[in-house]
């Protein structure tokens, strides 16, 4: 017998690929900005996956307060001086 237990690898990079964006969107960056360095082919791209993942835009996602907390899933980003304050 065959069992599956957890994502697809594909999957499983496309969600860690959509977190650290949102992350970044909500520490202020451009979304034009993180799809270019974050792995999408461009703006459009984020957006959709934004949308297919949250139902909600890219910039009602980055207002979202529970993402503004979340500095120990990237810690990279102070090294980055991509910190937000």
């Amino acid at each position: 017998m065959n069992q599956n237990i957890g994502l697809p690898p594909k999957r499983a990079s496309k969600l860690v690929r959509f977190d650290h964006a949102v992350h970044r969107l909500a520490a202020g960056e451009a979304a034009a900005q993180v799809a270019a360095s974050s792995g999408y082919t461009d703006q459009s791209h984020l957006h959709r996956d934004v949308v297919a993942f949250t139902r909600a835009t890219p910039a009602t996602l980055a207002r979202e307060p529970w993402l503004a907390v979340d500095d120990l899933a990237w810690p990279d980003r102070k090294a980055l001086g991509q910190a937000h304050a």
